[in-house]
């Protein structure tokens, strides 16, 4: 338990650093989590006998981090370097490389000599887009206009929600919610876990973000996002644990020590953080 408790805080001190940094060092953070987390998920699919294919895993991940900083960085839109910079990350290049990506392991399968399998292709798709991808939209929130307060919304949604969820599980959870996938989970905790998370969110908002603004916005905004994270925070959560289980593995790694690996803390970050960005881009 000590070595968790120290291993926690030591991870949440990183955290805190990397946000008070440049968003650069936010998207530099991103890349390594999202690279270590494809490995991670390589491996756990290896006891089912799956290749995830590594190589163009990491590309990915380099290409869609460096998008989406590029483009959501202030001043990207001027013109030299950075102009040419946008043409190479716009959407329709984003588009075509997924298209490539798609037509290479496709070629793989069918011209490598077997030694990439479908399932493999499937997988390899699947990892990129629940990693890197979705863990980009950090990188675009933090380079919003105010997205130094905006970013916090992102730890306040799956911490915030692990929290509550926890201590509401543990004092007052009777019913299973999920028991084939995880059998601690109950509906009390993850009851107490969105609305620990909509009242948190709610205050931040207010306090935090309305405080120092010249255009408010709506208290129920954030009541609304926080409801919103606080469930796809857990049923992120749940995802990451239902690929364990089917790969047959405890954790996705050893790398945090009382913690697991790098998915085991960020899983549920991965739905968090596209919500979020999505949300404040509608609604804000």
């Amino acid at each position: 338990m000590l070595t968790r408790v120290i291993s926690g805080v030591a991870a949440a001190a990183i955290l805190v650093s990397v946000l008070l940094l440049p968003p650069v060092i936010l998207a530099i953070a991103v890349l390594i989590i999202s690279c270590v987390g494809l490995y991670e998920y390589a491996g756990a699919m290896k006891h089912r006998g799956i290749k995830v294919d590594l190589g163009v895993s990491f590309i990915a991940a380099v290409l869609l981090t460096a998008r989406a900083y590029i483009t959501t960085s202030p001043g990207h839109e001027g013109s030299g370097p950075p102009h040419i910079m946008d043409s190479w990350f716009s959407e329709t290049a984003l588009y075509a490389l997924v298209f490539l990506a798609v037509v290479f392991l496709f070629c793989r399968v069918l011209f490598g000599s077997r030694k990439l399998k479908l399932d493999d292709a499937a997988h390899t798709m699947l990892a990129i887009a629940y990693i890197p991808f979705l863990l980009s939209h950090a990188i675009m929130i933090r380079n919003m206009e105010r997205g130094f307060e905006h970013i916090w919304l992102v730890i306040i949604g799956a911490s915030v929600t692990d929290i509550f969820a926890y201590f509401a599980g543990t004092f007052f959870g009777k019913h299973k919610i999920i028991p084939a996938i995880s059998p601690k989970k109950t509906v009390e905790g993850a009851i107490g876990g969105v609305v620990g998370c909509a009242a948190v969110m709610t205050l931040y908002g207010v306090i935090a973000i309305n405080h120092a603004a010249a255009l408010q916005v709506d208290a129920f905004h954030f009541a609304i996002l926080g409801l919103f994270c606080g469930i796809l925070s857990q049923v992120s959560d749940w995802s990451a644990s239902s690929i364990k289980r089917a790969a047959g593995v405890k954790d996705f790694g050893r790398i945090i020590p009382g913690h697991g690996g790098i998915m085991d803390r960020c899983d549920s970050y991965l739905f968090v953080t596209p919500v979020i960005y999505f949300y404040i881009r509608l609604f804000f």
